[in-house]
């Protein structure tokens, strides 16, 4: 698969400033300058990432009447509920403020609705149900910021309700007692990104720090930092801080749910990085959410009993494999109606539809096969009326945009430029498949879209050492926003080379930089294993990481794409 190197486009103005101050390499400096730290504050915040260096909560439109509401509510002993969402972000949400108005003796009851049989989001017979239970305040999270019409039901039924959400405004907001979003156009809030558990910690900052009990914040900053990660909001600013914090706090957890989750992982007494969050943790969260009740979650999250926790997180791990196995079964019916279609090669855009393909994983199998063959692509599980579909698209082309252009085919449609999800009517399935294609084959103007590479720096023979690989662990955790930095390193030639792995599916290389021998390892790549020869040269891409063995550290390039020079 051809791949895109480009190299950051930034000002590099501030290096030799950088250099001086902090004693680091030209391309530790300019790894920095390219993650948009382009000045000497943002710098410091950046590599302190201290919870001291949290903004003030009540920077955020409305917090001041959502704290005073719900400090209302514990001193009334009114009953409150946590209304989430079924996703890690909106499950981490809800466990996180549970935990925290439990040890501040409030009435805490929360609410995650069922995703196969009520959708994202607040729905009207949800709010019968929390009505029933005598709930005076409804507390969202990572939802409710577009729905006016339950918000509207819910003041009739005589209950209030603060919306904390993270998503983009409508033109008209909900009529709550408090709605806190740092998106909102009146708000004045340093930092957007926040992700929908990043909300909600900034509202039980502003509870604790109000009444005198801060502390409590850095009890729930491991659970914080788990839904930051799963929701692929940028690393940066305060979620930096509360990932980098959180994952401390994680190796020491209190928390009876998360120590038997990460014992039921494996990964137990292990240095746990982003990547374990985002790869073996959050995948597991969200497969209660995608398949059963994501609601037992929120009672792993938030239980102090350690045999329930234990049997909910072998639960999860039960329903992870179960997730996986429709996930392959899926993807592989995918890529062969991919492979034995020919109409989809001449396909700008992939739409493939099957029956009864499960709703909860088409998303994460249409990533797949965006990947596969470089093709925006719109899965859609369908019964014989209705279809519902999740969309991924690639750097280029605004899936949002092309699906808004063919609406009226929908019965309802949402997303933005690189995700989109729909509701359609099976029979309506081929002409958005035509369609889709002929705005694409427009937007496009023969365009060829390729999957693209940035990449920080050109790496010298001289740069490989273990000195820098440790010195790039400073800029941990990485993730979207602060990417595990990408180098080149051309004229490499391949001494020894060795298939590894399931069906000798990775490719162990014993590369000569014209200076050290240096171990390589290019996951999926098993395939280059006769392409590659002693007697050629190869550029490569690559992340720099350290292999330990024994006690003993070597270097170690972990090869993303690969390219046979040509001189």
């Amino acid at each position: 698969m051809r791949k895109k190197w480009v190299p950051y486009n930034k000002s590099y103005e501030l290096t030799e400033q950088l250099k001086s101050m902090y004693n680091v390499s030209e391309m530790f400096a300019r790894t920095l300058i390219n993650r948009g730290l382009d000045d000497i504050d943002k710098v410091n915040r950046f590599l302190k990432a201290d919870i001291s260096d949290l903004y003030d909560s009540f920077l955020l439109t409305d917090m001041e009447n959502a704290v005073d509401r719900i400090l209302m509510a514990i001193e009334e002993n009114e009953k409150i509920c946590i209304y989430g969402d079924y996703d890690v972000d909106g499950i981490t949400s809800t466990a996180l403020c549970v935990n925290i108005l439990r040890k501040l003796e409030a009435d805490v009851m929360y609410y995650i609705p069922v995703r196969a049989e009520e959708g994202y989001g607040l729905n009207s017979e949800a709010i019968d149900y929390i009505a029933e239970q005598g709930v005076n305040l409804i507390i969202t999270v990572d939802c409710g910021i577009r729905s006016v019409d339950v918000v509207e039901k819910v003041n009739e039924k005589g209950m209030n309700i603060i919306i904390t959400d993270h998503h983009e405004c409508g033109d008209i907001l909900p009529d709550a007692c408090a709605v806190v979003n740092p998106h909102r156009n009146d708000s004045g809030y340093p930092f957007k990104e926040l992700a929908g558990v990043g909300v909600a910690f900034k509202l039980m900052q502003g509870i604790t720090e109000s009444i005198g009990y801060r502390e409590l914040l850095y009890d729930v900053i491991d659970i914080a930092a788990i839904g930051t990660i799963a929701d692929v909001v940028p690393l940066l600013d305060e979620n930096r801080i509360i990932v980098k914090n959180g994952l401390e706090k994680l190796m020491s957890t209190e928390n009876i749910g998360l120590k038997a989750l990460i014992d039921t992982c494996d990964l137990a007494d292990k240095q746990i990085s982003s990547y374990n969050i985002a790869f073996i943790i959050a995948p597991r969260i969200n497969a209660a959410g995608r398949l059963a009740d994501a609601g037992r979650c929120v009672e792993l999250l938030i239980t102090d009993d350690e045999a329930l926790a234990y049997e909910i997180a072998k639960e999860l791990e039960v329903e992870n494999k179960e997730r996986q196995r429709i996930e392959a079964e899926i993807l592989e019916q995918a890529i062969a109606k991919v492979n034995e279609d020919k109409d989809f090669a001449n396909s700008r855009v992939l739409i493939l539809d099957e029956l009864n393909w499960h709703p909860g994983v088409i998303g994460i199998v249409a990533s797949r096969i965006v990947e596969q063959f470089s093709k925006p692509a719109v899965l859609i599980g369908r019964d014989m009326e209705v279809g519902k579909g999740s969309g991924r698209s690639m750097s280029g082309f605004n899936l949002y945009e092309a699906m808004n252009r063919c609406s009226e085919l929908f019965e309802k449609f949402g997303g933005h430029e690189m995700a989109a999800g729909l509701t359609i009517k099976s029979n309506k399935i081929d002409a958005f498949r035509k369609k889709i294609n002929e705005i694409a084959d427009e937007m496009l103007q023969g365009k060829e879209l390729l999957p693209e590479i940035l990449v920080d720096y050109k790496l010298e023979p001289t740069d490989i050492n273990l000195q820098v690989a440790k010195q790039l662990k400073e800029l941990e955790p990485f993730g979207m926003g602060n990417p595990n930095p990408n180098f080149v390193c051309r004229n490499m030639q391949v001494i020894d080379k060795k298939q590894v792995g399931a069906n000798n599916k990775h490719l162990s290389l014993n590369l000569y930089d014209g200076n050290n021998n240096v171990k390589a390892i290019a996951f999926n790549m098993g395939n280059l294993y006769n392409v590659l020869s002693s007697s050629r040269k190869i550029d490569i891409i690559c992340c720099m990481d350290i292999n330990q063995w024994n006690d003993n550290e070597t270097v170690q390039l972990v090869i993303k794409d690969i390219k046979i020079n040509k001189n």
